[in-house]
């Protein structure tokens, strides 16, 4: 009996030692730690794991007690694996308590353990690292303790390399050197080497606040495709720094993260989904917005989540709040907005590119999304874009929104945009001109706006306007640059080509002006309607079109008068009213008064 306790005693003995060897060397108890555990030894540690209250489940202090906060949001990615969401879903349950991990989890924590170094390159495998770490702490009651230490190493290994990594974009550097980093400080403050993870994660993620946006919360065009996954990242961050002693964000980095609340609030569409996004990454997570709406604390903003976001209740126009539109010349992106309630029309522009990207959404139905083609032929020779558009006109006031944009074509060309959305008259007016160094015999101007497929697109008979019947509503075209009567084509032609909505001008001459009218008011459809374009003098004579050009369109819902110069400053007569502007939309009442609505100065 002696012989035999001795043995078992040396067995324990041997089993300790094994146990210990399985520990990382970087495994170290931290020094501010008051616990007095040695991670060393399993029991004791798996022991301490299981009872300690401190720090509690992420997703106890998020909204949503039911909804992983991981889930979020999704990076886009052309790979997704259809196992993240399940397995960030399941690891969630575990890691807030509401599920009991099981002794299978064991193999399956295995195979992924394997699977990461071939998954590197996936940008949602970092959702699948942290909703690990968050099970971890329970883990612990189920798995063996190699298995355990072997996955924490993993997951600090890959948040060392990703701290000292220079990344080529610095939207998935937030993830993986700030967020995961930060998850191991906030889960394990025991450890000393996870605690002192903390402190640079922050900075990371202090300093990508600052960097990746505009100054006002935007991040570059082409990184709004992130702009939720990247939202989601830094409000579970914020929740967590929030929770942890000694670790703050700058004030600056703050400020930033409240303005991009008020962005993804801004391009949210109706039913949820982010404007110009449609796959993954712009699917709406009511939780991701009740959570950042806490964190941002701003009470204008918590007013237009109420309007903005579905299921929302009230009339925005009952309260005093910003303007909801925007621009940002360094994103490259504007977005004109006639109010903050879902239902509203806003136009949507993006204009990284030589060609534009837009949407267009009213009354919970977007109508135009995709690239506006153009194409511009002088004299038989077509030009083609050279550059980017640059943006030379903005304001947003209580009247409307207006965006100018300019590109350089070849063959001596420029395309000028204008855009203008008028907030209580519910109308978008775009009015391309192209101007020319030296004159043309003929300038031909086609282009398709990126009608949606849902919609059907029907012409009338006789005029050349097009309606467009939607599920839940309909929306009038008026090609106010050509002739009203389909019979007089001698301006040009709007029709059906291969499915697609056709405009065409012609002109002669330094510039042709080529405008569209979209009637987006309820009130306006299925009632007459007529157009016309209008001379425009100077000094008692007659202007040609492509020195000045002058319009009137008329719908049910009211009566607007538009004109633009393209020569230098001149003073000119239209309508009866005497004009020294570039541009000009003006309402039209019914004692025949002038409002204007926009005027461009003359430069």
């Amino acid at each position: 009996m002696e012989a035999m306790a001795t043995d078992t005693s040396a067995q324990s003995k041997d089993d300790q030692a094994t146990l210990k060897s399985t520990v990382p060397a970087w495994a170290k108890p931290a020094k501010k730690s008051s616990t007095g555990v040695d991670c060393r030894n399993w029991e004791a540690w798996r022991k301490h794991l299981a009872t300690r209250t401190q720090p509690v489940p992420l997703q106890t202090l998020v909204s949503g007690k039911k909804s992983p906060p991981l889930a979020w949001a999704l990076f886009p990615d052309e790979v997704i694996d259809t196992r993240t969401i399940p397995l960030v879903t399941k690891l969630g349950e575990i890691a807030s308590g509401r599920t009991k991990p099981t002794a299978k989890l064991a193999g399956e924590l295995e195979g992924w353990l394997g699977s990461i170094e071939r998954r590197i390159a996936e940008r949602n495998l970092i959702l699948e690292m942290l909703a690990w770490a968050h099970a971890l702490p329970r883990l612990a009651q189920v798995i063996d303790a190699k298995l355990w230490w072997q996955a924490i190493d993993k997951l600090m290994s890959h948040a060392q390399d990703a701290a000292a990594t220079n990344f080529t974009n610095k939207i998935f550097e937030q993830g993986l050197a700030g967020e995961l980093p930060l998850t191991l400080a906030y889960l394990f403050p025991e450890l000393a080497a996870c605690r002192e993870l903390g402190k640079p994660a922050v900075e990371v993620l202090d300093q990508g606040m600052q960097a990746l946006t505009d100054g006002e919360g935007l991040p570059k065009v082409e990184h709004l495709l992130h702009l939720r996954a990247l939202l989601a990242c830094w409000t579970r961050s914020l929740v967590m720094t929030q929770a942890t002693s000694g670790l703050k964000l700058s004030k600056d980095a703050y400020i930033q993260y409240q303005w991009m609340v008020r962005q993804a609030l801004r391009l949210t569409r109706a039913d949820g989904t982010q404007t110009l996004e449609t796959g993954i990454s712009g699917a709406y997570n009511k939780h991701l917005f009740q959570t950042s709406l806490v964190l941002g604390d701003d009470q204008e903003d918590d007013l237009i989540g109420q309007f903005t976001l579905p299921k929302g209740k009230g009339k925005a126009s009952d309260w005093q709040l910003p303007l909801p539109s925007y621009e940002s010349d360094w994103s490259k992106f504007a977005c004109l907005r006639s109010h903050w309630q879902r239902t509203s029309p806003r136009f949507t522009v993006r204009h990284d590119f030589d060609l534009l990207i837009v949407e267009l959404e009213s009354r919970e139905e977007v109508i135009f999304s995709g690239l506006w083609d153009t194409k511009i032929t002088i004299d038989g020779v077509e030009s083609t874009p050279v550059g980017e558009w640059d943006q030379v006109g903005w304001l947003a006031d209580e009247d409307g929104d207006y965006l100018e944009l300019e590109q350089e074509w070849t063959h001596g060309v420029r395309l000028q945009r204008l855009v203008f959305l008028a907030r209580e008259d519910e109308f978008l007016w775009v009015m391309d001109s192209v101007l020319l160094d030296e004159p043309a015999q003929k300038i031909e101007y086609e282009a398709q706006p990126p009608i949606v497929q849902q919609a059907k697109i029907q012409l009338a008979d006789e005029t050349c306007e097009a309606f467009l019947t939607l599920p839940k509503s309909q929306v009038t075209l008026l090609p106010v640059g050509i002739n009203e009567w389909r019979s007089d084509s001698l301006l040009g032609k709007c029709e059906l080509q291969e499915g697609k909505l056709t405009m065409r001008q012609v002109g002669q001459g330094k510039a042709l002006v080529a405008p569209l009218f979209v009637d987006l008011s309820k009130k306006g459809q299925g009632k007459p309607l007529t157009w016309r374009q209008c001379t425009v003098a100077e000094k008692l004579v007659i202007q040609p079109r492509d020195r000045a050009v002058g319009y009137r369109v008329q719908t049910g819902a009211g009566h607007w008068l538009f004109y633009r110069s393209l020569t230098g400053k001149a003073s000119r007569t239209f309508m009866g009213v005497n004009l020294i502007s570039e541009a000009i939309v003006a309402r039209l009442d019914e004692n025949g008064d002038i409002e204007k609505l926009l005027e461009v100065q003359a430069t």
